[in-house]
């Protein structure tokens, strides 16, 4: 009985070493982390809205400091959604993969029958060249009838989308405003309608570009020309749900506001900011919103999404679009 009492006391003194020592390593990672985010993030006014103090407040708690390593940084990132914003979560540092590993296919097409083509397109992170091929071999005359299928695709780079919105219309795409920390240096509010006019274009739409706009300019205008290239000539049909974020929301506002596509599936996840990643420690990568964004209307997506124009389950969106148009074809 003596030997198992003073077992117990020293299985107890070893957890209790062990919850202090999280505690501890804890402590100092959220440190780093919000002495980050409060040097980096869009509009500072962010963090002093009541779901960030309390999400604050719960991270430093007794009881969430002493977690082990994994929950404590799950908790992190389900903490995250309570707040006010988006894109602002912790990135495992993966290990360094071989080019085979790390090259994964962001998208891909296929002839779904003689009138239709889809264009699956998994995330944008793949860049313009994966996309520019893909719409080239599909055609802008081949197809009556082509189904973009956005849904769990995160968002990536806003060349890629770019590409794809230049397909479907000749006419100019007013892709929306980005607000840096420099324009909430000097505004407490987005801009107004009056503000956007005045604003800087972007010129150069590579990720190059689009990252030396974001240093020089504390705000600016994301308007794609128009262009006098074949364009797509059949209807267009984009699949979304809950997961179709960032990058993609843009481009669905817009095709929905200019009746280009027909949006089916459940409403976009409001995501919408423009972040970057830093470095916490040698694991561990937070990414935090550089950028704030609006539509060329002044509208927020952020927290908010896109309504489809047609609410179907997402499992069940593709095969909607694909019986909706052999209906129309009778």
């Amino acid at each position: 009985m003596k030997s198992i009492t003073v077992l117990f006391i020293a299985l107890f003194i070893a957890f209790s070493s062990i919850a202090q020592e999280n505690k501890s390593e804890h402590k100092a990672f959220l440190d780093k982390v919000f002495q980050l985010l409060e040097q980096k993030v869009a509009n500072p006014r962010w963090l002093k809205e009541d779901s960030f103090i309390k999400f604050k407040h719960h991270m430093y708690a007794e009881e969430t400091l002493k977690l082990d390593e994994k929950e404590f940084y799950l908790t992190f990132n389900r903490q995250c959604n309570t707040l006010y914003f988006t894109h602002f979560y912790l990135k495992k540092i993966k290990s360094t993969t071989t080019a085979s590993e790390g090259e994964i296919e962001k998208l891909s097409w296929k002839k779904m029958n003689d009138s239709t083509a889809y264009l699956d397109v998994r995330s944008f992170a793949g860049g313009a060249r994966q996309m520019y091929q893909a719409l080239q071999e599909i055609g802008t005359d081949t197809f009556e009838n082509l189904i973009i299928d956005l849904r769990n695709n995160g968002g990536g780079s806003l060349d890629a989308p770019v590409i794809l919105g230049q397909f479907l219309t000749p006419n100019p795409i007013d892709a929306g405003v980005y607000l840096t920390r420099g324009w909430y240096a000097n505004h407490t509010k987005p801009a107004t309608a009056e503000e956007i006019t005045s604003l800087p274009f972007l010129m150069d739409f590579t990720y190059a570009g689009i990252s030396k706009m974001f240093m020089e300019n504390s705000a600016f205008r994301m308007v794609v020309p128009s262009h006098n290239n074949p364009t797509f000539k059949g209807k267009v049909y984009v699949l979304v749900n809950e997961n179709t974020a960032s990058a993609c929301e843009p481009l669905i506002y817009l095709l929905k506001e200019q009746k280009i596509a027909t949006l089916v599936g459940t409403p976009s996840a409001g995501a919408m900011l423009s972040g970057a990643s830093f470095e916490v420690n040698e694991n561990f990568n937070v990414f935090i919103p550089i950028a704030d964004y609006q539509t060329y209307n002044g509208s927020r997506l952020d927290k908010v999404g896109v309504a489809p124009d047609v609410y179907v389950e997402s499992n069940k969106a593709l095969e909607y679009v694909l019986e909706n148009i052999a209906l129309k074809s009778k």
